[in-house]
């Protein structure tokens, strides 16, 4: 249990860190810059601010990557040629306190394509109701089989668990509540007999209401901040809508016991220099968090988890273990976690230009993200994989600083009061 000493600091050092920034962004904001341009016979001298030119930037940003998303999600799926059979795949669901939503994962997989296909639903030993209904699948359905955890407390653990127990040369990954396309496993495995080590899909959650179109919003966001990155050859591989090669598992010895083993896994992959084969025009489906409380601690779990992968990545490098890649992998994670900061100054810079009237500075990068997050909307709709978005997509500009406060709670937080628990979603199967 967090005492209430620790958790008031952590509360109040984000407001003053928060107002920090706020204030600094507005300072930098009303800096005067000039540049010149030499006009044959005159000199023309363009004076603006400080808050332009950032706005600018960011709009670029925002654009490129949206592009580039929109781009790679449109991309035909027949590049990807499906195989329908080979050898023995090995579908993986770990499970703990998902009895009501596991339905999803293995009927999905069911319907496989690919035909050598076995589903292994790894459960906690003291979670009788998932156990349970993990026995009645495997007693059901021949495909599937039901092991209980020997490695108990973490879902990497039940991951590596099911590996070492069943054997598997060829692996996929999934998540309780995700819904699989019949042909991911089909493209997955034609991706990694050719010559990937590590097939990535996209998961999305599913936007069945107000705020679960928020979490889809975020996650579009996310994807098209990640582009850039993946220009340097850094792939973003998971522990869910994954499929993979023993040989690459045992490389890098598995999923660590992490708040987040998929994000510790990609950069395991990364230094290794594995081949990952990044496809986020093959989609599979999950549950999306039903009230902003759920979605704030998901995603503040998922960003301390990356901060305890920075830690210990660090610790790695004081002790002479880490090559070029690791200092790229170094370089990643502490680039996205500046860049979500970065956005809480240039909340106050905008704020400056609203000051001025100069509204372009919100409208134009704002009405570039909503087209991103159409654009993908309209192809993850026409796929069957959603019905359609809430009004709420309008908000989608405001999760840039929402971004930044998250960031900046987690970093104060893990130094502050963390102590190894994390936040739990309740899922409910819709």
């Amino acid at each position: 249990m967090i005492s209430t000493a620790p958790r008031a600091v952590d509360h109040g050092a984000t407001v003053v860190g928060a107002f920090t920034l706020l204030l600094f962004g507005f300072a930098q904001g009303r800096e005067i810059q000039r540049v010149s341009v030499d006009l044959f016979v005159v000199t023309v001298q363009v004076v603006f601010l400080e808050a332009i030119s950032s706005m600018a930037v960011f709009t670029g940003f925002v654009a490129i990557t949206g592009l580039l998303l929109v781009r790679e999600v449109w991309t035909s799926r027949d590049t990807i040629e499906p195989v329908t059979d080979g050898p023995r795949l090995t579908a993986i669901v770990p499970v703990y306190r998902d009895h009501a939503v596991m339905d999803e994962s293995v009927e999905s997989l069911r319907e496989s394509t690919y035909e050598n296909l076995e589903i292994v639903v790894v459960a906690e030993p003291n979670d009788e109701a998932t156990l349970k209904r993990a026995r009645e699948l495997a007693a059901a359905n021949e495909r599937v089989q039901c092991l209980i955890n020997g490695n108990p407390g973490s879902k990497a653990g039940a991951i590596n668990y099911a590996v070492r127990e069943t054997g598997a040369e060829y692996i996929a990954v999934f998540d309780a509540d995700e819904r699989v396309t019949p042909e991911f496993l089909s493209r997955g495995m034609s991706a990694v007999l050719e010559d990937a080590d590590v097939f990535q899909g996209r998961r999305i959650p599913r936007p069945t209401g107000v705020i679960e179109t928020i979490a889809y919003c975020e996650r579009i966001v996310f994807h098209a901040s990640y582009k850039i990155v993946e220009l340097s050859g850094f792939a973003n591989c998971r522990s869910s809508s994954t499929v993979l090669t023993r040989e690459a598992f045992e490389r890098v010895d598995g999923y660590d016991d992490v708040l987040t083993e998929d994000l510790d896994f990609a950069h395991a992959c990364y230094r290794e220099g594995l081949t990952v084969e990044q496809a986020r025009q093959c989609t599979n489906t999950m549950e999306a968090p039903h009230t902003l409380r759920d979605l704030w601690g998901q995603r503040k779990r998922w960003r301390v988890g990356q901060i305890e992968v920075l830690h210990a990545t660090l610790i790695e490098l004081l002790r002479g273990r880490l090559g070029r890649r690791g200092l790229i992998s170094i370089g990643r994670m502490c680039s996205s976690l500046l860049g979500c900061l970065f956005t809480l100054a240039l909340t106050s810079k905008l704020l400056l230009l609203f000051v001025l009237d100069v509204e372009s500075a919100f409208l134009l990068p704002a009405a570039i993200l909503v087209g991103t997050v159409a654009l993908v909307a309209w192809r993850d709709t026409r796929d069957g994989r959603i019905d359609g978005l809430s009004w709420t997509v309008v908000l989608a500009p405001l999760l840039y600083p929402a971004f930044g406060i998250l960031t900046l709670k987690s970093l104060l937080g893990y130094g502050l009061s963390w102590d190894g628990t994390w936040y739990e979603v309740e899922k409910t199967g819709s």
